[in-house]
């Protein structure tokens, strides 16, 4: 069965039940626009402190991109974990990594506000995944403005069980990975045995405000993104972490840490990347590959075998994107690997399952609960 690193959950109210009752009255509020408007069928939002925030098919009440889906509410928003564990069946997959869809972006300005939203979805994640019977768990988020506080929920979430992850986003409250204010996030990850995965995610305001004003494209019409901002704000942030990662010092100050790369693009970037860093200078940074200190999500179209020949068999993962639906969503993984006749069975194997099950330590006995 195979191991799905990279799913997602729909954020909905109940995300929001164990919000601290301090912070009651400033919880998140769903709003649905009409599909008339230059959102199109993107056309839910969050209102947080007085301000809409878009990010994602979330809420889905009143969605019409939500509603053309084939997955129901209760498995989108894991509200339903039977529901959610009868849909990972039918797709062949064993065990599934839940990442946010709406908690991707940045929730507040307010630093304590957010961190009790992040503490809110990191228990509904963790709830989630002790009904799932072993089979669903998830990628924390941590409020990285507050270093301390983070340290803490990360302890917070190890004892709770279910996170097998910390999240970061090509950039954090426009902070590159490797701003020293983030050192005490990565060491306490490392200490309690999380890798950073970092995936697609708006961990940048100030970037997102650079196309105020722009008129909406046709060819954008169906993407959340302020218009001609989809892959800066996206997929390249998640490639310039993978920069920051190799040409700084944090592979180095943190030898026992883990390192994963999710909707960055395939892995066929991450190859030329590395070439990149090598002519640079930096001759030994293969070996961070060759130590599984690295991983990097596939698609299907990627030239894999001439990833695997730069990165390493070990280094692919695989995913769905489920319940996402766009050119990353897979509903049925194997079968799309499987059609094509250059990948070896001993290559797909590790792809499948081999290489996530190290990186997340399913074969030991705490994989996912207290340490």
């Amino acid at each position: 069965m195979i191991i799905d690193t990279d799913s997602h959950v729909i954020e909905s109210e109940a995300t929001w039940a164990h919000l601290d009752p301090a912070y009651h009255a400033r919880r998140p509020l769903p709003f649905a626009a009409p599909t008339d408007t230059g959102f199109q069928d993107w056309n839910t939002f969050w209102v947080i402190d007085r301000k809409l925030r878009h990010f994602g098919a979330t809420p889905i009440a009143g969605n019409a991109m939500a509603a053309r889906k084939t997955f129901s509410p209760g498995v989108q928003q894991i509200t339903d974990v039977p529901a959610r564990v009868a849909a990972m069946d039918r797709m062949k997959v064993g065990k599934q990594i839940v990442h946010p869809s709406f908690v991707l972006s940045t929730l507040s300005e307010d630093p304590d506000l957010e961190a009790a939203l992040i503490r809110s979805y990191n228990t509904f994640m963790a709830r989630a995944c002790a009904e799932s019977g072993g089979r669903i768990f998830f990628n924390a988020v941590v409020p990285y403005r507050q270093p301390d506080v983070a340290v803490e929920e990360i302890r917070r979430v190890r004892k709770l069980g279910g996170a097998v992850s910390v999240l970061a986003r090509g950039l954090e409250w426009d902070r590159p990975m490797d701003d020293p204010r983030h050192y005490p996030i990565f060491a306490e990850a490392e200490r309690q045995g999380l890798p950073i995965v970092v995936h697609l995610g708006l961990g940048s305001p100030a970037m997102y405000g650079m196309f105020d004003g722009l008129t909406h494209p046709p060819a954008e019409r169906k993407t959340f993104y302020p218009p001609y901002s989809r892959r800066l704000l996206s997929t390249l942030t998640v490639q310039y972490a993978f920069y920051n990662l190799m040409e700084g010092t944090l592979l180095d100050d943190f030898p026992r840490l883990k390192w994963a790369f999710l909707e960055g693009g395939g892995c066929t970037w991450m190859a030329a990347a590395l070439r990149t860093i090598e002519r640079g200078g930096k001759a030994n940074a293969a070996d961070y590959f060759a130590s599984g200190r690295i991983h990097v999500g596939s698609e299907p179209d990627d030239d894999i075998n001439y990833a695997a020949s730069v990165l390493g068999e070990q280094a692919l993962l695989v995913s769905s994107d489920m319940p996402h639906f766009d050119e990353a969503a897979h509903d049925s993984i194997a079968e799309e690997y499987e059609e094509r006749d250059d990948l070896s069975p001993a290559l797909l194997e590790k792809m499948f399952h081999q290489n996530a099950s190290r990186l997340f330590d399913f074969d030991t006995a705490t994989a996912g609960g207290a340490r």
